[in-house]
């Protein structure tokens, strides 16, 4: 087939699940182009994976000290480029139009009548999952921002819907020497460092807690150790982690999980699909969540118990089968559900 592949790339969740399928579907001889829009345009890791592809402007928000800041948000909502990419993209001999919650391929889809598929968390809302209820008007707008044919949900849990587990890359893990000291992860790359470094520094002293932020090597300061971001780096060190303080953004908890790691959500204020995510870690007894950056709220946490490995399957690989047998429809998505949840030790809550 040939495919048109868009990607929103607010975020490094969608990159990651669309790296895997991407990866998958030309390995099997499909020929894939890439539509890349959002926030992080000129910083795609590993973008030979998606060639050929091309950048366009798209839409997104912006953020500063863990809050959306409506203000800059506004110049970045360019509705000329925005328009003008979905009428002059050369969409000819295109016979499906996938997207991880990427609007133009969408509605280059529309304007061409090409059959699109969806595949994103943003999806899972339009189901009963926890949510915020104030953020009904967000909700709608997430509902219509990629509107496809047909979409695919992903959580961390089915709550009775038909929603399938995380995608992403494998989580190889390389082997670390013990350590005798007890140690937390914490990433939060939308917050102030300087902000996140007064808090732990109020954490209690039994810990280490491994920073990851902006800084070229590796620094030290009593029982707080800061690291460079490390994709590879931050996967070992949270294999032997206690676990992990994150944003609510979807593709890290879901790694922590995957390896068995309770997480601290703190979500990105006024972004409701990370409030709903830290609701949603509280429900299914993942971790839990603070507002703000808060000491005994980290204190709290760490006396919660471990979590079991989710050991989440190769979910993308089979979402690459449903593609190929065609059949785009409610039935088929709950059979592939039904076998891939059927491998994981999901908490037995909201289970129907």
């Amino acid at each position: 087939m040939n495919i048109l592949y868009g990607i929103q790339t607010t975020g490094n969740g969608h990159i990651g699940k669309s790296r895997v399928i991407v990866r998958e579907l030309k390995r099997r001889g499909h020929q894939v182009r890439v539509i890349f829009s959002g926030d992080q345009q000129g910083n795609i890791p590993d973008a030979e994976d998606f060639e050929p592809y091309r950048i366009f402007k798209g839409l997104t928000y912006a953020t500063e000290n863990g809050k959306i800041n409506y203000i800059k948000t506004a110049p970045r909502l360019d509705a000329f480029s925005y328009v003008r990419d979905i009428m002059t993209y050369n969409a000819r001999g295109t016979d499906l139009v996938v997207s991880d919650y990427e609007p133009i391929s969408i509605n280059i889809a529309k304007r061409n009548k090409i059959p699109s598929l969806g595949i994103s968390h943003q999806y899972v809302f339009q189901h009963d999952v926890p949510y915020p209820p104030l953020q009904v008007l967000v909700r709608t707008i997430m509902e219509y921002f990629a509107p496809a044919d047909f979409v695919v949900p992903i959580h961390w849990h089915h709550f009775g819907f038909p929603v399938l587990p995380p995608i992403f890359m494998p989580t190889r893990i390389s082997e670390t020497p013990g350590d005798d000291r007890r140690y937390v992860i914490v990433y939060l790359p939308y917050e102030d460092a300087r902000k996140v470094l007064k808090m732990l520094e109020s954490c209690p002293v039994s810990y280490d807690y491994y920073f990851f932020t902006d800084i070229r090597k590796i620094q030290q300061k009593d029982n707080i150790i800061l690291f460079p971001k490390d994709r590879q780096n931050f996967l070992n060190k949270l294999a032997g982690s206690r676990g992990a303080i994150l944003h609510a953004g979807f593709l890290a908890n879901s790694e922590a999980f995957d390896l068995g790691k309770k997480t601290l959500a703190k979500p990105i204020a006024g972004q409701a699909e990370q409030i709903a995510n830290a609701m949603a870690i509280e429900q299914l007894h993942f971790g839990r969540q603070m507002q703000e950056l808060n000491p005994r709220e980290v204190e709290e946490w760490l006396q919660m118990p471990d979590i079991r490995p989710m050991h989440y399957p190769d979910t993308g690989i089979r979402f690459v089968d449903w593609i190929e047998q065609g059949i785009f429809n409610t039935p088929s998505l709950i059979a592939l559900c039904e076998e891939l949840w059927s491998r994981i030790p999901i908490p037995q809550i909201f289970r129907t």
